[in-house]
C-alpha cells in the first residue's frame, strides 16, 4: 500500500494533523533565518526611483553571470562560444548580447548549472513538468524561499492581508480522496489557517455542501488557480447561488485569469476584488499587483526582458526572458519562460517605479469532464515523479473517457502505464475510461504553443 493510499484510509482529524505537519516544514523553509531582515529590505526598495531600480538591476545582473561564468562549467562553455563574457556586460542594455536559456538547456545540462562554489549539501531540490508535460529538475538556495515568501508578504501587505486572516486555497492536490462522497470535501492547514478545497470534488452533487461550508468561515480571500475557481462559480451559478459578503478577495497565481473566468466568478462572488501575483518555480523573477490593480516587477528578485518586442497600443509585447538574482547555486539567465507579457510605456498612478506590466499571457487549456462531472484543468502533478515520459498531453474525444498522448523516453516500459492509471484511480475519477496513444512528437497549435490538455468535445 503506497503513502497516499494510507493517508486516504486516515480519519480527516489525522489528514489534517498530517497536512499541518508538512506546511510546518514547508514554512520552516520559507520563514527561516533571514526572513524578517529580507521583508524590510523589500519593504524598503518598494518606492525607489527609476534610477536606483535601474543601477540595482546592472549590479545585480553582473554579480549573476560573473557567478555563472567563473563557476558554473555550463555558462562558460556557452558564453565562450558566443564571445561574451562578464567584461561583455556593462548596462542592462547588454544583455542583448547573451544567448537565451531554455527549458530544454536546462534539463540537458542541470549539472554543468550548478556552482561550484556552493556546497551541494545546502541546495534545496525541486521538479516540475510545467505546462509542458515534461519533467524539469533545478535547484534552489535557501534564500530563494524565504525571498519568494517574503516578496508574497509584501504583497499581501499591499492590501491588508494578515498571515491571520482565514482563506481558502484552490488547488490541484488531492487533499480528499476521491473515495470521500459526504462532507467535508476540504481539508484545514493550521499553520497557514487556511483550508484547501481540490478541483476533483467540485461536482454538481457536491457543490450545496462546498457553498454552504463557504458561507459559513466568511473567507477573506481564496486563493489558487482561477480555472479551479470558474469550475465552482459555474456550477454553482446553475444552481444560483450568489455569496456576496464571501469572500472580500480572489486572488489568483500560476494561471493567467481570462475575462470569461472573472465573469463567471463574479456573477457568484459579486463583491470580490480581484487582485493576482505572477511567479514560477524556478523563481527566477514574479510579478505582484498594487492596489491600483497594476502588474509590477519585483525587481528585487530578477530583471524581466522582452525577446523579439512589439509596438502596439497597449504598449510592448514579446516572449518574456527573466535573470534571476537570488539563486548563485543555480542562475537563471535569460531564461525563457515560456509566456508573453506586455510592458506599459507610462508609469504607475500607484507612485511605484518599477516596471509596470500590462498583461502576462499564460498558457490556455482545455478541460477533461470526469463521469462524476468534475472539470480537470491540471495533469501535472500525475507526472512529477516520472522520468520515464519525455512529453505527455491529455486529450478528451469522448465522454467519460481520456486519452494519454506520449512520448516515450527509451527506460518506459509498461509499468508507468500502471502507474499513471492507478493515479487517474486515486486522484481523478475511479470510472473514467483511460487510454493510451504513443507518439513520436506532439503536434504545437497555430501559434507554436504546447497545449498539456485537449478537448475534442464540444462543451
Amino acid at each position: 500500500m503506497n503513502t497516499f493510499s494510507i493517508y486516504s484510509h486516515l480519519p480527516v482529524a489525522v489528514q489534517n494533523w498530517l497536512i499541518s505537519l508538512y506546511s510546518y516544514k514547508i514554512e520552516r523553509q520559507r520563514y527561516g533565518k533571514g526572513y524578517e531582515e529580507r521583508l524590510a529590505i523589500l519593504k524598503g526598495s518598494d518606492f525607489w526611483t527609476a534610477e536606483q531600480i535601474r543601477a540595482y538591476k546592472e549590479e545585480q545582473t553582473f554579480r549573476i553571470i560573473e557567478q555563472a561564468y567563473h563557476h558554473c562549467p555550463y555558462y562558460k562553455e556557452k558564453y565562450d562560444a558566443a564571445g561574451v563574457s562578464p567584461s561583455s556586460f556593462t548596462c542592462l542594455e547588454d544583455l542583448e548580447k547573451f544567448p537565451v536559456l531554455t527549458k530544454e538547456d536546462v534539463r540537458a545540462n542541470l549539472e554543468g548549472m550548478l556552482a561550484d562554489n556552493v556546497d551541494r549539501k545546502t541546495l534545496i531540490h525541486y521538479h516540475t513538468s510545467g505546462s509542458t508535460g515534461k519533467a524539469l529538475d533545478f535547484y534552489w538556495t535557501k534564500e530563494g524561499p524565504i525571498n519568494y515568501e517574503a516578496t508574497c508578504s509584501r504583497y499581501n501587505e499591499r492590501f491588508g492581508f494578515s498571515p491571520r486572516d482565514l482563506h481558502l486555497n484552490f488547488t490541484g492536490k488531492i487533499v480528499v480522496p476521491l473515495s470521500q462522497n459526504k462532507p467535508p470535501y476540504w481539508r484545514y492547514k493550521r499553520m497557514q489557517h487556511q483550508y484547501m478545497l481540490n478541483m476533483q470534488h467540485i461536482t454538481a452533487d457536491k457543490i450545496q455542501d462546498i457553498m454552504d461550508f463557504i458561507a459559513q468561515k466568511h473567507f477573506k480571500r481564496f486563493v489558487g488557480y482561477p480555472s479551479i475557481m470558474n469550475s465552482l462559480a459555474v456550477i454553482a451559478a446553475d444552481r444560483s447561488f450568489v455569496l456576496s459578503d464571501s469572500p472580500e478577495f480572489i486572488c489568483t497565481s500560476a494561471e493567467k485569469m481570462y475575462d470569461y473566468q472573472r465573469e463567471n466568478i463574479a456573477r457568484v462572488f459579486p463583491n470580490a476584488v480581484f487582485i493576482q501575483h505572477y511567479g514560477f518555480s524556478e523563481q527566477a523573477g514574479s510579478a505582484s499587483m498594487c492596489p491600483k490593480l497594476v502588474y509590477h516587477e519585483d525587481f528585487e528578485s530578477g530583471h524581466f526582458e522582452l525577446h523579439a518586442p512589439v509596438e502596439n497600443d497597449k504598449g510592448v509585447t514579446g516572449t518574456l526572458l527573466a535573470t534571476g538574482f537570488v539563486n548563485m547555486g543555480m542562475p537563471f539567465i535569460r531564461y525563457n519562460v515560456g509566456d508573453t507579457a506586455t510592458f506599459a510605456r507610462e508609469k504607475c498612478t500607484c507612485g511605484r517605479q518599477s516596471q509596470k506590466i500590462v498583461e502576462i499571457e499564460g498558457r490556455n487549456e482545455d478541460y477533461v469532464i470526469t463521469p462524476e462531472g468534475a472539470h480537470i484543468m491540471r495533469f501535472d502533478y500525475l507526472l512529477k515523479e516520472t522520468q520515464t515520459i519525455k512529453e505527455c498531453q491529455v486529450l478528451q474525444r469522448a465522454t467519460g473517457r481520456m486519452v494519454f498522448r506520449i512520448v516515450r523516453r527509451s527506460n518506459y516500459t509498461v509499468t508507468t502505464e500502471k502507474e499513471l492509471l492507478r493515479q487517474v484511480r486515486e486522484k481523478i475519477s475511479p470510472t473514467i475510461g483511460v487510454d493510451f496513444e504513443y507518439v513520436d512528437e506532439i503536434p504545437r497549435t497555430k501559434a507554436g504553443k504546447f497545449k498539456a490538455v485537449v478537448s475534442e468535445i464540444r462543451h
